[in-house]
């Protein structure tokens, strides 16, 4: 009767497993997320690890640990299952007025908690005093 009984639910021990495994993998690639600074400008990096419920991905700042993240763009995407590499590169970041920056990635429609990185950012003045009068010039 014990041996019925056990045969009856390893099918149904397998559905949970499966299902659980399938529950805690994310949008993106764990390790994968990464980011650094050239001195003018901020590259993120990252690999999605499972696209199925993903429209896309949002990409916001902030300066040190104490600020407030603001939108910088969204990355809509047609899912393609997993292992499909992105790049967002921050030409703005000469702009702000800190040097460690942190980056949230939320992934869109996959209810998953967002993923953060951050970089140390060091912009001479020139650099950014040069950029500024560019800007002015467009």
């Amino acid at each position: 009767m014990k041996t019925r009984f056990l045969l009856t639910l390893a099918p149904v021990v397998v559905l949970l497993l499966l299902s659980a495994s399938l529950a805690l993998g994310g949008a993106i690639r764990d390790g994968s997320l990464s980011a650094y600074s050239n001195g003018s400008t901020i590259t993120v990096r990252w690999v999605s690890e499972d696209e199925t419920t993903t429209t896309g991905f949002i990409v916001e700042r902030k300066a040190g640990i104490d600020g407030v993240f603001i939108p910088l763009t969204e990355v809509p995407i047609a899912p393609r299952g997993s292992g499909a590499s992105y790049e967002f590169v921050d030409n703005t970041a000469f702009r702000a007025t800190g040097s460690f920056y942190v980056y949230r990635i939320t992934a869109v429609g996959s209810g998953l908690a967002p993923y953060e990185v951050s970089v140390n950012h060091n912009v001479s003045g020139v650099r950014r005093t040069w950029g500024s009068i560019k800007a002015m010039f467009r």
